[in-house]
């Protein structure tokens, strides 16, 4: 259960361009957090909830996490380089920080393969099923499906009901990003180069790959098994 812990309030889509822009100015942590702390501050009363909100935007965009450290020095790099792939970007970066955010994403994507539209309930019944029912979930879950409505991967005509949205990304270095970091979550050894555009948890967003593009890049090997092109990570 550790691991739904962080994602305790809705985290707005304008906070998260903010905390990127301050990326640009090279703050020493103690700014970042100040500046961070002014800019919430106008939209948010609660000194808890402004907290939360802060410590989740640091934790995305300012520290660095075990493990995914290069990935988040380029998601950072990307996000300043790229504003207007913000959305692919956040959601890749949000579930490097945060594992229950990637698996309810994945789980979702998995849901939409099947149903156009998802009902929060359904996504609390299937966690619920994984890791039991507890109050910290019922929130978790309702705050991550409010950040990834925020972030723009899904959409809500209705209270409650889940649409995927359908994002198409033609930038290379953002769908490399993209790739690499499916792959770190889901930590197989090695993926059938046809399986690429089908991670779950990257389901709101459109994309292609080719063979040129991978072997131009030194961060991925290829490889052929059992006459199928396979793709690892360097």
């Amino acid at each position: 259960m550790a691991k739904m812990v962080g994602m305790n309030v809705v985290v707005k889509q304008g906070w998260t361009k903010k905390a990127v822009a301050l990326l640009e100015e090279n703050l020493t942590e103690e700014q970042y957090k100040a500046a961070l702390n002014e800019h919430l501050s106008f939209e948010i009363d609660s000194a808890i909830n402004l907290r939360k909100a802060r410590e989740i935007l640091m934790r995305v965009w300012y520290r660095d996490t075990e493990g995914v450290e290069k990935l988040q020095a380029e998601g950072r790099a990307l996000a300043m380089k790229y504003p207007d792939q913000l959305t692919t970007i956040n959601w890749c970066m949000t579930a490097l920080v945060f594992p229950a955010f990637a698996d309810i994403a994945k789980l979702m994507g998995k849901m939409f393969g099947f149903q156009d539209v998802i009902t929060t309930t359904q996504i609390k019944q299937k966690m619920f099923d994984e890791w039991g029912e507890t109050g910290t979930l019922q929130t978790v879950v309702a705050k991550i499906v409010g950040t990834m409505r925020e972030i723009g991967g899904i959409t809500s005509e209705k209270t409650g009901r889940q649409e995927a949205a359908s994002i198409q990304v033609n930038n290379e270095e953002v769908v490399s990003f993209m790739l690499r970091v499916a792959m770190t979550l889901d930590g197989s050894s090695y993926y059938a180069f046809s399986s690429l555009t089908e991670f779950p948890f990257l389901f709101p967003f459109k994309y292609r790959v080719t063979k040129e593009q991978l072997m131009q890049d030194e961060r991925f090997t290829l490889s052929t098994f059992d006459a199928t092109l396979c793709v690892a990570l360097k």
